[in-house]
């Protein structure tokens, strides 16, 4: 890893970069003699640079193949995942994006993330009523663009607890513990915290921490409070330790987002002749003929064209959409396809079930004093992950500072100056499921993610937001509280406490499981990724968590999208 002077060495040559003082090979010459490997060196330049390298179908031929591979989808994983394999071989890979490319400024700008879920790249899909929530439907939105939500997302960097991996292992998906993964994560990354037993350097996505110093007056207030309480400090919730209030880790270099499209995918578009990446590709269909996967079938400028695959097709959709598409191709519960008409090619009865998302509290809000400054980096700065009952073996929950109000359409906030402190289930037991709605790929399917199905869940959710009450009112905000606005008067009677409770729950847009890995009857794809009953077919995305992690699941999704590439790497 670069030192501290080398590093003053790489933002100097960046400032001349930016300027333009140098060109962008000079300035990879220089950060790579500074001490960033290659592709640090060029997700840099291209991050500083803003330029983009997909071809559009309403623009372009359809590309001439043959491909080895074809990854549906250039979100978390499936950006990783093409990077990854396009830098390390000579396959050729076609990469097709239902989205458009990462243009809007306001993905590049990590103050402005609130902003970019109401561009028209993002598609709103509503949950089914959820009766634990009063019959309320929740919105989900997901990122359709270069970089999928890692676009749009609030930039957290988690891995999760180490009992998360661990307990994947246990139901049979060897190679998948902690100590298994650890390897690939520190390699994937670029910390500026240095190299450790926990931590990597070198990689091509850069992971910082905020500067105390820079940090927002809410943020510090939160991590002062949450000790005044009896939660010692951690120094970096992706070391040893998750438990505790910490400055977190996030996806921002040099002020800007750093996306997987950023950090993994243009770099390999712009050095590797092997790869193609073409959005406003959506799939509608995976080819399949005599039990292999043989190529997709996508719309080109709105008209449905096939393109083949000589090695593998890999769906990298997300946890919404990768089911859905296997569902509309054939795979998946055998009398759900018969209801709509649509062929069994093999019945998968996993197929869109065990879908978990995290639960989010919005609804802790207080006023101000005075106006709140915006924040210098992601207006999100300190979590906490800490446990409802302290008998359990790992935290359940977690808590963490906005300096923006944030709350549901239920619960309307009127006054200014506002900002909150929300909190979440992050170990739910709840288990949800999305179903087909019609075989017409233009419909949206079923979800419902059976928010708090369980008893155990509310009364976690109950003690996030309770723990995040009393730190918000805690003598840390003295300088900087006026009032508690939310849910105020209403945590006086029980009633109305309960009601404002399932009135409060968001989602914090981390929807995973939905095509397990595993070995049982339930498993969609074996530990290698590999679907079940299909050749030439593996998921690498956020569907195939057996279980949600911990933490926030961006880190985790990249993860999966790496180590995917590495399989098919070692296959070459």
């Amino acid at each position: 890893m670069p030192s501290k002077f080398e590093r003053g060495d790489v933002d100097t040559a960046l400032t001349q970069y930016r300027s333009g003082g140098i060109d962008r090979r000079g300035f990879i010459a220089r950060a790579v003699a500074a001490g960033l490997s290659l592709g640090a060196a060029q997700s840099l330049s291209l991050a500083a640079s803003g330029r983009a390298f997909a071809a559009t179908s309403d623009s372009t031929d359809v590309p001439p193949g043959p491909f080895d591979y074809i990854i549906i989808g250039a979100g978390s994983s499936g950006g990783a995942l093409a990077g990854r394999l396009a830098q390390s071989t000579d396959a050729k890979i076609l990469v097709l994006e239902a989205g458009g490319p990462d243009a809007a400024p306001e993905i590049h700008a990590p103050q402005d993330w609130p902003q970019t879920l109401g561009l028209p790249f993002v598609h709103h899909f509503k949950t089914t009523p959820q009766t634990a929530l009063n019959g309320r439907s929740i919105d989900w939105p997901r990122a359709n663009v270069l970089g999928g939500c890692s676009s749009v997302n609030a930039m957290i960097f988690c891995r999760g607890h180490h009992t998360d991996y661990d307990s994947w292992a246990y139901e049979g998906n060897a190679g998948w513990d902690y100590q298994s993964v650890l390897p690939d994560y520190k390699a994937l990354e670029d910390f500026a915290g240095g190299a450790s037993e926990y931590r990597g350097v070198g990689g091509p996505l850069h992971v910082t921490q905020p500067d105390p110093a820079q940090g927002h007056p809410g943020a510090a207030a939160f991590i002062e409070g949450a000790v005044s309480l009896g939660y010692p400090q951690v120094a970096d919730f992706n070391g040893p330790k998750l438990e505790g209030p910490a400055w977190v880790n996030f996806t921002i270099y040099d002020g800007k987002r750093q996306s997987t499209a950023v950090a993994f995918l243009k770099p390999a578009m712009e050095s590797r002749p092997n790869l193609t990446v073409l959005t406003k590709a959506p799939v509608i269909k995976l080819i399949i003929e005599n039990g292999n996967c043989v190529g997709v079938e996508y719309l080109h400028a709105g008209k449905p064209v096939k393109v083949l695959a000589g090695k593998e097709v890999i769906v990298s959709a997300g946890a919404v959409a990768t089911p859905w598409l296997l569902m509309l191709s054939g795979l998946g519960p055998a009398q759900q396809l018969r209801r709509h008409g649509i062929p069994v090619v093999v019945n998968l009865p996993g197929v869109g079930q065990n879908l978990q998302d995290h639960p989010l509290g919005a609804g802790a809000n207080w006023q101000a004093k005075a106006p709140v400054p915006p924040s210098n980096y992601n207006e999100s700065e300190v979590y906490m992950w800490s446990k409802s009952d302290s008998a359990l073996p790992g935290p359940d929950i977690n808590t963490l500072y906005v300096s923006l109000p944030f709350a549901t359409p239920q619960l309307p906030i009127k006054a200014p100056n506002v900002y909150s402190i929300l909190s979440g289930v992050v170990r739910p037991h709840s288990r949800g499921s999305i179903t087909l709605a019609s075989s017409d790929p233009r419909v949206d399917p079923i979800i419902d993610p059976n928010y708090l199905g369980t008893d155990q869940d509310f009364k976690a959710y109950k003690a996030s937001i309770d723990l995040a009450r009393a730190i918000g009112n805690s003598a840390a905000y003295n300088d900087i509280r006026q009032a508690e606005i939310l849910p105020g008067d209403q945590a006086n009677d029980p009633a109305s406490y309960r009601n404002f409770l399932r009135n409060s729950v968001w989602t914090f847009f981390h929807p995973t499981s939905t095509c397990r890995m595993g070995v049982d009857a339930m498993s969609v794809v074996d530990p290698q990724l590999r679907v079940y009953g299909v050749q030439g077919l593996r998921i690498a995305d956020a569907s195939i968590m057996p279980s949600i992690t911990t933490g926030n699941t961006n880190a985790p999704s990249i993860l999966i999208g790496w180590r995917a590439a590495g399989m098919l790497i070692d296959q070459v």
